[in-house]
Parts: C-alpha cells; sequence; structure tokens
C-alpha cells in the first residue's frame, strides 16, 4: 500500500533561508481604491505606487514623510520579518530553532494582516494582505517540516 499522504520538502538551511526571504520580495498587500484609483503595492521594505508614474518608496521615507498610525505596524511587521531572517540564517551555522522563525513570521503575517484591514476600513479603500498567506505558508511548513525532538 502506498502512502498518500504528502510529504512537504525538507526544510534544509538553505531552502529555509530562502523561503523566508521570499516572503520579502512579495508585496505584503494590494491596496486598491474604489473609485478606479490605481493599486498601491505595500511591501517589507517600502511601497511601490503607479500614479502617476511608477514610484519606489522606501519605508524610511514613509516615516521621515508621514504620521500615518498605519506605519508603526507596518514597522513592527518588517522587524518581524527581519528577525526571521535572521533566524532563518542561523540554519546555516545549525544554530536555528524552527519554532522561532515559525513564530516570527506568524507574529509578521498577523500585523501585517492588521495593517491591510485597517487600510480597507477608510472609505473607498481595499487592502488585500497578500503576504500575510505567503508569510503564515512559510512558517506553517517551517515548523511541521523540521525534525521533532
Amino acid at each position: 500500500m502506498t502512502d498518500t499522504v504528502p510529504r512537504l520538502p525538507r526544510a534544509t538551511p538553505w531552502r529555509v533561508l530562502a523561503a523566508v526571504l521570499s516572503c520579502g520580495l512579495l508585496p505584503w498587500s494590494v491596496q486598491t481604491f474604489a473609485d478606479g484609483g490605481v493599486p498601491f503595492l505595500r511591501f517589507a521594505w517600502g511601497g511601490l505606487s503607479f500614479s502617476p508614474v511608477l514610484y519606489a518608496r522606501t519605508l524610511t521615507e514613509y516615516l521621515a514623510l508621514s504620521g500615518s498610525p498605519l506605519l508603526v505596524p507596518w514597522v513592527v511587521a518588517a522587524a518581524c520579518w527581519v528577525l526571521a531572517v535572521a533566524s532563518a540564517s542561523l540554519a546555516l551555522v545549525g544554530r536555528e530553532d524552527p519554532r522561532v522563525t515559525a513564530g516570527l513570521l506568524v507574529l509578521a503575517g498577523a500585523v501585517n494582516a492588521s495593517v491591510a484591514v485597517r487600510f480597507g476600513l477608510q472609505p473607498v479603500r481595499t487592502g488585500y494582505p497578500v503576504g500575510t498567506l505567503a508569510l503564515w505558508a512559510v512558517a506553517a511548513w517551517r515548523y511541521r517540516a523540521s525534525p521533532r525532538e
């Protein structure tokens, strides 16, 4: 009888680091406007606007230019992700605790979801927490693919 349970890819140190890093390449939220405005992509590092031209602004620029209450949780989510990258990097020297890496990714995803939801509560705006799904998927894989002691 064959085993029908799908197996997770083995969590080698390089795969772990690549998976955690890839979460920073995806947009963490896609923010749209009901009036037909061009969407805004929010990443861990900053944001991309397409109106009137393609424009990238780093998170530090947003901190300097804006007093938005959404900036603090955005920074917290980005910091959790950076710490998860650091934790995953420890796998390269055999010192990573998968629970820490997964936990930091879960926290980053939860805080990111709160930013997207709070953006969507504003009139004529919607925020889709795309990055939250990626962060949580990598966290689940990292936790489940780790060997149990």
